[in-house]
């Protein structure tokens, strides 16, 4: 148990680290009045482009925390920024030739155009009801901008505040009004931004992996199997329950879609554990209570395994 925390801990954080790296220094490049043109127009819009940039981008919703934060600073209207936390994890090419090699087109077609459907009904809905009146002020040391502030205006000192005069930002904290220092300042500044960052979710980051390992050491695979093998009717609310708290990468998600097709599972509760363990974890959810209340997160839980079970029931009801 120990051992894999400390794996699992050490894969997470790399990850999230290169994320945020490349997040800001992309986003330094960019200038955020650009990222919230490209990201921006109409809610449908805006929320299409969103889905667009989660399909082609491999992340789970844990490491695409870091582009959330940064597409927040950027000013990016809730819709885009909602429509890519929703489909970044579940609208995987990846994914979906797991789902074709295993299951077959019809589920994989089906589960894909749920998590389409989800992930707009979703995103314009969060637009509509001003969602970011809900979400909390992002703190100086989750702006990836604003971390680097400090070192960049070093460079150009009339262009910033000095460091550790960092306030918490409603929604931007100007970072990406300074000039392009070039690549060597740039990377260091981003460097420390994405240390910031890390550093700021490391306790909570610790937590979340601990408290999901020690899920799944009592839900195996074959656990999952063994009680969603009769097909039984509570079978794919029971697959979907089981998946949202569980974190699993892509990669993983392979040999534990064959061990449950070998068990006997239904299609129903495949495709409802997919969507349940691609949409969400729980280091994901410890992390968000940095930006969200917790009634927001637990909507947001309750989101993905509503539609985890509606894409389950559907697929049962077409193919099974």
């Amino acid at each position: 148990m120990i051992g894999s925390t400390a794996f699992l801990l050490a894969e997470l954080t790399v990850l999230f680290f290169g994320v945020a790296f490349l997040v800001q220094l992309v986003q330094r490049r960019l200038g955020d009045d650009r990222v919230r043109s490209w990201m921006g127009g109409p809610p449908v819009v805006s929320a299409l482009k969103g889905i667009a940039i989660g399909f082609v981008t491999p992340f789970c919703t844990y490491s695409a925390i870091p582009m959330l934060v940064g597409m927040r600073q950027a000013g990016v209207p809730p819709a885009g920024y909602v429509a890519f936390l929703s489909a970044a994890p579940v609208l995987d090419p990846v994914l979906f030739g797991a789902l074709l090699l295993i299951v077959g087109a019809e589920a994989a077609i089906i589960y894909t155009v749920i998590a389409f459907v989800a992930a707009m009904t979703l995103a314009l809905t969060a637009q509509r009801v001003g969602i970011e009146h809900h979400l909390k002020p992002l703190p100086a040391e989750l702006v990836p901008a604003a971390a680097a502030t400090a070192e960049i205006s070093e460079v150009v000192p009339a262009a910033g505040s000095l460091a550790g005069d960092l306030p918490a930002c409603e929604s931007s904290c100007g970072g990406s009004d300074l000039p392009w220092q070039g690549l060597a300042v740039e990377s260091r500044s981003a460097v420390r931004a994405a240390t910031a960052l890390l550093r700021s979710v490391g306790p909570l980051l610790l937590a979340g992996v601990s408290i999901g390992l020690a899920i799944e050491a009592f839900v195996s695979p074959d656990m999952v199997a063994t009680i969603t093998g009769n097909n039984a009717g509570w079978s794919i609310p029971l697959a979907a329950a089981l998946g949202t708290p569980l974190y699993f990468q892509t990669s993983l998600f392979v040999p534990i879609a064959h061990s449950l097709t070998a068990a006997g599972v239904g299609i129903g509760a495949i495709v409802a554990l997919t969507i349940s363990g691609a949409g969400a974890n729980v280091p994901e959810f410890v992390i968000l209570t940095k930006l969200a209340d917790r009634t927001l997160i637990g909507i947001f839980f309750a989101y993905v395994f509503s539609v985890a079970l509606v894409g389950g029931l559907t697929a049962q009801a077409i193919l099974g």
